[in-house]
């Protein structure tokens, strides 16, 4: 593994990256939103990073039909890696991990696949795919996405959508949604809620990130809140240091508790270093052209992640920056992917 331990400054350092280290590989390592991945050569950054699940994203606005495809490859890919399985129960995770392979959960960020079927649900659900987002960014049959003109709420369709998310044992996902139309969705769920990929917006008002009513009512679910890692949504700094990021954790923990904090760093196929800044310029203009990103929400690259965890293989730096800040080892694996893991198991088997 290829991973840098630069963040320690003290004489503690040589203990503390040990036991990072350790913990690291003790733990069920879980990030819950990887469009990354959505080049799929991409996936061994993640296996480097010491991950238990990535959770690549397999949809965002694309009809059924071209999902179907992009699934379909990757059961081929995955069955011709046996570094990686394929997750559908909670069991599956503990199993990877006893194995020692990466497991992968399949993420929609968006709803646009479903089209206006809702038993097209049921065929992605047995295709591997776990969690679902509401909307992305913009207004859908579903509801107002986060950066929309307006905020209104959950639609019919949206309603019997998230009844049939917790029928079926699919997380409900708020990320990229808009803050009544989450909120009804989660007054909607049965189950637990999560925002896979959302900051406070106490600590930086960008309209991709989301309220402490939203924080907390997704808590009283028993979901979680996944701590984002693109630099737009953590200040207006374009190189955010690892400290600024765990303040972020550090909100989140003291605002709804340690049980309900996960990671959803959000790696994507726009940022430095993994990704030439010509093609990270071109993705990023054509979501641009076609709405779904504002300039003025979305800096244009380069995007550089958190110092020292700028990539999926660096991740074992943030468990040791989370014991230098101080938190108990048991509450480090838990924002690391257990929480993820409780999540997961309560609505998926449930």
């Amino acid at each position: 593994m290829h991973i840098r331990l630069d963040l320690m400054r003290n004489a503690q350092s040589i203990p503390l990256i040990s036991q990072a280290r350790d913990l690291h590989h003790k733990g069920i390592i879980i990030d819950g939103v990887c469009p990354l991945l959505m080049d799929k050569k991409n996936v061994s950054w993640y296996l480097d990073g010491g991950l238990t699940v990535a959770v690549p994203t397999v949809a965002i606005r694309e009809p059924a039909e071209h999902v179907m495809r992009t699934i379909g490859s990757w059961h081929r890919f995955i069955s011709n890696d046996d570094r990686l399985c394929l997750i559908c129960e909670s069991k599956d995770i503990r199993r990877a991990k006893e194995n020692g392979q990466m497991g992968i959960v399949f993420h929609f960020q968006g709803t646009d696949s479903i089209e206006d079927d809702l038993n097209l649900l049921d065929v992605f659900k047995k295709l591997g795919v776990g969690m679902v987002q509401l909307t992305y960014n913009v207004k859908n049959r579903v509801g107002d996405g986060a950066c929309e003109r307006t905020n209104d709420g959950l639609s019919i369709f949206g309603v019997e959508l998230v009844k049939r998310y917790n029928e079926l044992g699919i997380v409900v996902d708020g990320s990229h949604s808009g803050e009544r139309t989450t909120l009804d969705a989660i007054n909607q769920s049965t189950k637990p809620f999560v925002f896979s990929h959302a900051n406070a917006k106490a600590l930086y008002d960008s309209p991709r990130n989301i309220t402490d009513e939203q924080m907390r009512a997704c808590a009283s679910t028993g979901g979680l809140v996944g701590i984002v890692g693109f630099p737009g949504f953590l200040g207006p700094n374009c190189r955010p240091t690892l400290d600024h990021f765990i303040d972020f954790i550090d909100y989140a923990v003291e605002l709804i508790g340690p049980d309900h904090v996960g990671l959803g760093l959000d790696y994507y196929m726009g940022m430095d270093p993994i990704i030439p800044i010509e093609q990270a310029r071109a993705r990023y203009d054509d979501a641009v052209s076609k709405g779904r990103w504002n300039p003025d929400i979305y800096p244009p690259p380069p995007h550089h992640f958190p110092t020292s965890i700028e990539t999926p293989r660096a991740l074992v730096n943030l468990t040791a920056g989370l014991l230098d800040r101080g938190y108990n080892p048991d509450i480090v694996l838990k924002i690391m992917g257990g929480n993820w893991l409780r999540v997961f198991e309560n609505v998926w088997d449930n």
